[in-house]
């Protein structure tokens, strides 16, 4: 059999079938965490794990898309944004 008699091509075949992962599961995600979801599983609108955590300003409850260390204030977004707006050297 000779290169010219082949029937089969050379190139990939793609199934145009292949089930997508649902894009709201945020465990499919390479930004969530590796242990799954935490107990709160509330994830914000780009599909981050969300942490509670309590304002170190004004002391409300918060979430944000990151898990806090411990060694450094986290703020809700309205001090957040206070703080921004007025900080030193601005």
């Amino acid at each position: 059999m000779t290169d010219g008699d082949k029937t089969t091509t050379d190139k990939p075949v793609v199934s145009a079938d292949k089930p997508k992962a649902p894009a709201a599961d945020p465990s499919a995600s390479p930004a969530a965490p590796a242990g799954g979801a935490d107990a709160s599983g509330s994830t914000d609108q780009y599909g981050r794990q969300l942490h509670e955590v309590k304002c170190a300003s004004c002391g409300n409850d918060a979430k944000v898309p990151f898990k806090p260390t411990g060694d450094r204030p986290v703020y809700c977004r309205d001090c957040y944004m206070q703080q921004r707006k007025g900080g030193p050297g601005r």
